[in-house]
């Protein structure tokens, strides 16, 4: 049984983020809707993401791509970071040493075991503030593992808005924004040929979740990209195309695993 943890605080989710925007329907010609060009603040532009050019301009310190400084502008919380910027961002992570899309985060659990004890302490409608600097002090040690992870971004958001913090609750708030349109922008979604292109396989988790869609089942389309399947909703959505290619270049000897997501947060598996 699926356990559901929303709390009262405005947490951001893709659904809320288009709070002023045209609901998702149906497509005429039966694919599924494509959510790229309504995330706010960001040209309907597809981004789709071109090795070579990624590589070229991260790599030289002359860019104003250059890894290292899009990097600390980004954990900086720098406001003045552009949908193109999130594009070499995000991507460009997939070059960096650090990246390896299977090393688990090591402030999962802990986060997971606050949110339980909170729902079950009668009478706590949401974390104490203790538990809000615990959550934290997780999300940020997760940030060093995977720096764009839409869920740990949000639970962040989440934290800061706890202990009062608006400021680096809107850094995170930025942050969430500009990890999904990279991803929403890196191609329709709608088609296999199409896909939106993720880091990690739980990335493409976080995004279903925080559009309000359940997931309903998963079928490989070929090597590297799957159709994520989702269950009825009031949005005519069917479902999306993911391309987990980067997931595949670092060598993994295990197997993939699949968490049986019991408990969720706002939408978003924990």
């Amino acid at each position: 049984m699926r356990r559901c943890l929303s709390f009262a605080v405005t947490l951001l989710s893709v659904t809320t983020l288009r709070a002023q925007e045209p609901e998702l329907r149906q497509a005429p010609d039966g694919e599924t809707p494509s959510v790229a060009s309504t995330i706010p603040d960001q040209e309907p532009v597809l981004r789709i993401p071109d090795e070579e050019d990624i590589v070229n301009r991260t790599i030289s310190p002359d860019s104003e791509f250059f890894y290292p400084r899009l990097m600390a502008r980004y954990m900086q919380g720098d406001e003045t970071l552009t949908a193109e910027d999130y594009h070499y961002l995000y991507y460009g992570y997939a070059y960096e040493p650090g990246y390896d899309s299977h090393r688990p985060l090591p402030g999962e659990n802990a986060i997971l075991e606050i949110f339980v004890r909170t729902d079950a302490t009668p009478g706590a409608d949401t974390p104490t503030r203790e538990d809000a600097l615990e959550i934290l002090a997780a999300a940020q040690a997760n940030m060093l593992v995977d720096p764009f992870n839409p869920g740990n971004v949000n639970m962040m958001t989440y934290a800061y808005e706890l202990i009062g913090d608006t400021t680096n609750a809107q850094k995170s708030a930025d942050r969430f924004r500009g990890i999904v349109g990279a991803i929403t922008s890196s191609g329709t979604g709608r088609r296999e040929s199409s896909p939106w292109h993720i880091l990690r396989f739980s990335h493409a988790n976080d995004i279903v979740g925080a559009m309000g869609l359940r997931i309903a089942n998963r079928q490989v389309r070929s090597r590297t990209v799957e159709y994520i399947q989702v269950e009825k909703n009031d949005a005519g959505v069917r479902g999306y195309f993911f391309n987990y290619d980067r997931v595949y270049w670092k060598p993994f000897d295990g197997p993939r695993i699949e968490k049986d997501h019991k408990w969720e947060f706002n939408g978003i598996p924990l």
